[in-house]
C-alpha cells in the first residue's frame, strides 16, 4: 500500500511538472515557470516553486522558444547582430602564435572586439626568440654558421566576422569573438642577422646585416572559442611588401629573388608579392 502512494505522489509531481511551461534560453537551463505574457521586447513568467510571488521578464533575444503546458511551442528568431544576444561574454583575448618559435620568431597579440562582427588586433613579435637557422658553405672546408637573428615587429589589423558559425548545416548561436573573417592588417620590423657573402673564387665571409620591412596583408582565416576559456585562430594572407635583405652567396641584387622576414615572406624582388600564415591559440581575459 505504501509503495503504491509513493507511485502515485510521484506521478502527481511527474505530472505538475510537465503542467508548467518552460522557456528555452540560448544559454543556461530552461525556466520552469507559467508564462504571463509575450511582448514585443520580453517575455512574463511567474516561477515554479513560487506561482503567487512577483512576476519576472527574461529579454525576448535571450529565448529560443517556450514549450507550453499543453505541448504547444513557440519559436523566435533573433538579431545575431544585436550585442543583447553576447551579453556577460568576454571580449579580450591575449594569443601566442604557436608556430612561430619554430620558425624563428615569437608573436604575442591583443584582441579586443568592437561590436558584433568586429575586433581589431596589435601584435608584437620578437625576432629570435625561436629557432636559429643554421647556415652552410665551403671555404676550403665545409663551414656553418647560426644566422642568429634579432630584432621586433609589430602590426595592427582590424577584423570583420562573419556570423553566425555554422555546424553541420545548423546555425549556432556563438561567441561574439568566434567565427570566420577577413582582416587587413600592416606589418612593420627590424632585425638583424648573419648573411655569408662571395667575394669571389673561393673567398667568403659571414656578415651581419640589418633588414628593415614593411607589408601591407589581406588575411583570412577562423577563430573558434571553447567555453568562454580558449580560442584557437587559424590564419594565412597575400599582400604586398618590401624590404632591404639581400640575399647569401653575393652582393648582386639579382641574387635577391625572395625574402623571408619570419612573421612574413617576401616572394620575388622587393617590392613584390608577401605571404603571412599561423596559428594562434590564446585566452579570453576581462
Amino acid at each position: 500500500m505504501k509503495q503504491l502512494f509513493a507511485l502515485c505522489i510521484a506521478l502527481f509531481l511527474l505530472q505538475a511538472l510537465h503542467a508548467q511551461d518552460q522557456i528555452i534560453k540560448r544559454n543556461g537551463p530552461p525556466i520552469v515557470g507559467k508564462v504571463i505574457q509575450v511582448g514585443t521586447m520580453e517575455i512574463w513568467y511567474k516561477m515554479a516553486d513560487n506561482p503567487d510571488g512577483p512576476i519576472y521578464a527574461i529579454d525576448k533575444n535571450l529565448v529560443i522558444s517556450i514549450v507550453y503546458a499543453n505541448g504547444y511551442v513557440d519559436r523566435f528568431t533573433v538579431d545575431i547582430k544585436d550585442t543583447a544576444n553576447y551579453a556577460g561574454q568576454q571580449r579580450k583575448a591575449i594569443k601566442l602564435d604557436f608556430l612561430s618559435p619554430l620558425l624563428g620568431y615569437s608573436q604575442f597579440s591583443f584582441e579586443k572586439s568592437t561590436g558584433v562582427g568586429k575586433s581589431y588586433e596589435l601584435s608584437l613579435g620578437i625576432i629570435g626568440l625561436g629557432k636559429s637557422q643554421l647556415l652552410e658553405y665551403f671555404d676550403n672546408t665545409y663551414r656553418t654558421v647560426h644566422k642568429n637573428q634579432f630584432g621586433l615587429f609589430a602590426s595592427a589589423g582590424y577584423k570583420f566576422n562573419k556570423l553566425p558559425d555554422f555546424l553541420f548545416g545548423k546555425t549556432r548561436f556563438t561567441h561574439i569573438m568566434q567565427g570566420a573573417y577577413v582582416k587587413p592588417v600592416v606589418y612593420l620590423g627590424n632585425y638583424s642577422e648573419n648573411r655569408i657573402i662571395w667575394k669571389g673564387n673561393s673567398d667568403y665571409s659571414v656578415e651581419k646585416q640589418h633588414v628593415s620591412f614593411g607589408a601591407l596583408q589581406l588575411e583570412v582565416g577562423k577563430q573558434w572559442v571553447f567555453g568562454e576559456k580558449m580560442l584557437v585562430d587559424v590564419y594565412w594572407g597575400l599582400g604586398y611588401g618590401a624590404d632591404n635583405k639581400k640575399g647569401n652567396y653575393g652582393y648582386d641584387v639579382y641574387y635577391d629573388s625572395g625574402g623571408y622576414n619570419y612573421v612574413n615572406q617576401r616572394l620575388g624582388i622587393s617590392p613584390g608579392l608577401s605571404l603571412t600564415y599561423g596559428l594562434k591559440v590564446g585566452l579570453l581575459i576581462k
